[in-house]
């Protein structure tokens, strides 16, 4: 009996150990590298903002690290309180995670200044070593949600101001490249995302710092 219970317990292990590993798709489009032969993936693009302690941030301060970027901005009085409870929740799931950043960047530059937008950190009790708020200048923003394939845009006139986004998580991997879009106002997104991310984490390290 013994025997036969040994056996079943090493039939499990070895099942297990066979399950397919589950592996994130990579979005956006792709092309083949002539000198390699080897896939070339869509890369989010590089940019130089401003974050809430008024310092320079490029896109290189986050190589390497597992990035949820979102479009949004302070006074935004609808969809973004909604949006940043659920970049809380994801917060508080990898605060002692290294490899994890939340980059949340302002479409609104003439109000949105580093003050307002270290005060608005405050009021919600964001981690600013895990979670940037980022600003700079409008036309450079709105053709980042562009190239983040996301909707932001001015469609403000003479005399109504009016700024537009979705409300679109991104999940992008420490190669700048785009690895699932959730809906930031679905709680069952958010926990779809955070599945994501771990899954990402078990990526890591050797996916990010080839």
């Amino acid at each position: 009996m013994k025997t036969i219970n040994h056996l079943f317990l090493l039939l499990f292990v070895l099942l297990s150990s066979c399950k397919k590993k589950e592996v994130l798709p990579i979005l956006g489009e792709k092309s083949i590298d002539a000198n390699t032969g080897q896939y070339d993936y869509y890369k989010t693009p590089d940019f130089r903002l401003t974050n809430q302690f008024n310092e320079e941030i490029n896109s290189k301060s986050f190589k390497g690290k597992i990035q949820i970027v979102d479009f949004f901005f302070t006074s935004c009085p609808t969809i973004c309180p909604q949006m940043t409870n659920h970049l809380k929740a994801v917060e508080k799931v990898f605060l002692k995670e290294d490899n994890v950043e939340i980059i949340s960047i302002s479409i609104d530059s003439k109000n949105d200044t580093p003050d307002r937008l270290l005060e608005y950190s405050k009021n919600n009790d964001i981690n600013t070593d895990r979670w940037s708020l980022l600003t700079g200048n409008d036309s450079i923003i709105f053709e980042l949600a562009k190239n983040y394939k996301v909707r932001a845009f001015d469609d403000s006139t003479d005399t109504e101001r009016n700024l537009l986004h979705d409300g679109t998580f991104v999940l992008v991997d420490g190669k700048q490249r785009i690895r699932g879009y959730y809906n930031g106002l679905d709680e069952n997104d958010t926990l779809r995302l955070i599945n994501d991310i771990r899954i990402l984490l078990n990526e890591y390290p050797n996916e990010y710092k080839s």
